[in-house]
């Protein structure tokens, strides 16, 4: 009897944790396969339950009929063979090999034995039940290492459902014996207990390869209704029982020879209606979770809609604005080419008569040509941008690393933001570190864009004081070795408008630009930023910005770059002082009248800017 009471106590157990585990699974992912777990356990729990409580209170086992005994294992054993089913792909299911009938023989076999004890109706759907159950993880079983696929992750629910199927055969097939062979039902009723834990293991070994993004309710009402199902669970299971040992003593005291009659059989019936409470309370949760997560699913799916639509409303804003943008430069170049058309038209003519008016209005068309090539030159920038963020998109942006000159690339960018401070009046201050390594690993080209963003954003926003670029080491600057990763932080300060409190958090999206009321005048797509923004985070580093409305805003940059020289840049600002102090001369320093080259292209316009270009070098084009 001792081995009775172990074996019932440690299989409600079993089954009470894994009903436990799989209602929290399904709680926090909904996914309908741990339903199917649930609703696996709550039918084993039905019976078991009952079962159990009336052998701890009366010592011995129910005389309870056959529905009320079965119901909740017959519907497990149901949805057990659902569950499978379910789990496994279309492929797998039309898969036949020959072992996978090897059970048909044994259970009808164990049929035979078992008819006598369970009834001939619910023994003949059991032993069905779990006739499929066996053929069908063997099937999988079988199909996984036919197939060989994704050896990384083994059938372990096709396995759990094989054994469970043994030990329920060994269960049904030893207590149907006689003798010492009896005994063997104890092993295989405490296997198929640890059973129910593999199962639950095995299910979410079996999800975890099928993972879904999907939208969670609150984190707050999922462990409500995980706490409130324990104390449900706890309370219920020991009121049972203590119940069931109240009602026995009243009985016992108030029936004369109370053995000989069957007063006794309310208790199982109020146990399994105490089950069936604890049931109803698991399938309220159900329905509460899916309600919630419909709930949860409408409010992502409102919060995705109205992201939507602001990210719809700043595409059409950014396209309104790019379109004014392009236009503009688009404009004046055909402007400003229409003007040098009628100029030299003019100074065809007034060559001969008037040389010193044809002089002014050479002069002039060389004025225009600049404002041609200024409007270009901003034109290409917005195209730029928006292709650049194309393929950030896209994804196939990427970062190219190799040696380079901190110097150099100091260098460029400093000249030609110092013109247009110049052109605004703005005194430009570069600060770097004298210590700094020159020699660096990264992506030169991306680098140079960042600073070059950053200090175009500073020049563009600010009329009237400074602009400062510092370069420095972000770390400790104590471990420079060839090879190490030092911190190159970039900070860009100026004098200018400054960004309001409110707008700084979306400085860095895409189509933005902030306080367009008060900045409408300046030209600029938006994407500047965000552009710079992913750069570098592509590249592992940071950006951070503090900002004081009207007064001015500090852009700071951290980025990782790998030493490859430890020679110091030195005193960088004396360089670019006298490399400022220097005239950029443009003059034609190749003459080869003898050379003779072929020029191919596929549009007229590049054949005619080519053959330009070279004009002056006498070199003979074809």
């Amino acid at each position: 009897m001792i081995l009775d009471y172990l074996e019932n106590s440690v299989q409600l157990i079993m089954i009470i944790t894994a009903l436990l585990i799989s209602l929290f699974r399904y709680i926090g992912s909904k996914r309908l396969c741990w339903l199917y777990s649930v609703i696996f356990f709550l039918g084993s729990f039905l019976s078991s339950y009952f079962w159990t409580a009336y052998l701890i209170v009366m010592g011995d086992y129910p005389n309870a009929s056959s529905i009320l005994a079965y119901f909740g294992w017959n519907t497990s054993y149901m949805v057990f063979m659902l569950l499978l089913i379910r789990i496994k792909s279309k492929e797998e299911l039309r898969y036949f090999h020959p072992l996978m009938l090897i059970p048909i023989p044994l259970n009808i076999w164990q049929l035979s034995l078992y008819l006598q004890f369970g009834g001939i109706a619910n023994s003949v759907y059991q032993v069905a039940v779990f006739t499929v159950v066996s053929c069908l993880s063997i099937q999988g079983i079988l199909w996984y290492y036919r197939k060989r696929i994704n050896r990384k992750s083994h059938p372990w629910f096709m396995f759990c459902a094989f054994l469970f199927s043994c030990f329920e055969f060994g269960m049904w097939t030893f207590s149907s014996l006689e003798g010492w062979v009896y005994y063997l039902y104890y092993p295989c009723s405490f296997l198929c207990s640890v059973g129910y834990l593999f199962f639950v293991w095995s299910l979410s070994q079996t999800l975890e390869k099928n993972t879904e993004d999907r939208v969670l309710i609150d984190n707050r009402i999922q462990n409500i209704l995980k706490s409130t199902f324990v104390v449900i669970v706890a309370i219920c299971s020991f009121g049972g029982i203590l119940l069931a040992d109240w009602i026995r003593d009243v009985l016992a005291q108030g029936v004369s020879e109370i053995a000989e009659t069957n007063a006794y059989d309310i208790i199982p019936v109020i146990l399994f209606l105490i089950s069936e409470i604890i049931s109803a309370f698991a399938i309220t949760i159900i329905f509460v979770v899916y309600f919630e997560q419909k709930v949860a699913e409408n409010n992502k799916l409102r919060e995705e809609r109205r992201v939507a639509e602001q990210s719809n409303s700043a595409k059409s804003d950014f396209l309104a604005n790019m379109s004014h943008e392009i236009r503009t430069p688009i404009n004046a170049i055909l402007g400003m080419n229409e003007i040098v058309l009628r100029e030299s038209i003019q100074a065809q003519k007034s060559l001969s008569q008037d040389p010193v008016s044809a002089r002014k209005v050479f002069e002039d068309i060389s004025g225009y040509s600049g404002n041609i090539d200024s409007a270009g030159h901003s034109l290409l920038t917005i195209i730029n941008d928006i292709l650049d963020l194309s393929k950030i998109e896209a994804g196939k942006m990427v970062i190219t690393e190799d040696s380079y000159e901190l110097s150099s690339v100091l260098n460029d960018v400093s000249n030609m933001i110092a013109l247009k401070a110049k052109a605004k009046g703005l005194e430009f201050t570069v600060e770097v570190e004298d210590s700094l390594p020159n020699g660096l690993y990264g992506d030169e080209v991306r680098i140079r864009q960042i600073i070059t963003n950053i200090l175009n954003n500073a020049v563009k926003y600010t009329d009237e004081g400074s602009v400062t670029l510092s370069i420095k080491d972000g770390g400790s600057g104590s471990e420079r070795e060839i090879g190490r990763d030092m911190d190159l932080q970039i900070t860009v300060s100026d004098t200018g408008i400054g960004i309001r409190e409110e707008d700084v958090s979306h400085l860095f999206e895409k189509f933005e630009r902030i306080d367009l009321k008060h900045n409408s005048t300046i030209e600029g797509t938006g994407l500047g930023l965000a552009i710079t923004h992913r750069l570098i985070e592509m590249m592992n580093g940071t950006v951070g910005v503090s900002s004081a409305y009207g007064k001015g805003s500090v852009f700071t940059i951290h980025l990782p770059q790998k030493i490859v020289s430890k020679e110091p840049v030195g005193d960088f600002r004396e360089k670019y002082k006298k490399s400022m102090e220097e005239e950029l001369v443009s003059e034609i320093t190749l003459h080869a009248p003898d050379a003779r080259i072929l020029i191919v292209d596929d549009t007229r316009v590049n054949l005619v800017v080519a053959t330009g270009l070279l004009k002056d070098t006498q070199i003979v084009t074809d």
